[in-house]
């Protein structure tokens, strides 16, 4: 199964409450994450977005999942904002599962 998510179908424009962030990932992604083989989140059309959003959303679900988050989520239709925003929240989320499992 592969899902698509509109994030401004779900959120609007502006992506910036980390609570709501959270609860979409654990309702509607962590939910069914095992029998997924991949997930798209398409930006197009959002404008500006908090780094708690991101975090919440996408940092925490990197760092759970680490190297199945890289092989299973894409993004796009990024502007250079959201790219920015993700790579900081991706990479931290990384770098604190690689920090979990060192030596496992």
């Amino acid at each position: 199964m592969k899902l698509e998510f509109n994030m401004v179908t779900e959120f609007g424009e502006f992506l910036a409450d980390g609570h709501l962030g959270n609860q979409f990932r654990n309702l509607c992604i962590e939910s069914v994450w095992g029998r997924v083989e991949s997930v798209t989140f398409d930006f197009t059309g959002v404008t500006n977005l908090t780094d708690s959003f991101v975090h919440a959303t996408f940092g925490n679900m990197a760092e759970e999942h680490g190297d199945e988050f890289v092989a299973k989520v894409k993004f796009k239709g990024c502007s250079p904002l959201v790219r920015s925003f993700l790579s900081i929240a991706v990479g931290e989320g990384l770098r604190k599962h690689r920090a979990m499992h060192r030596g496992c």
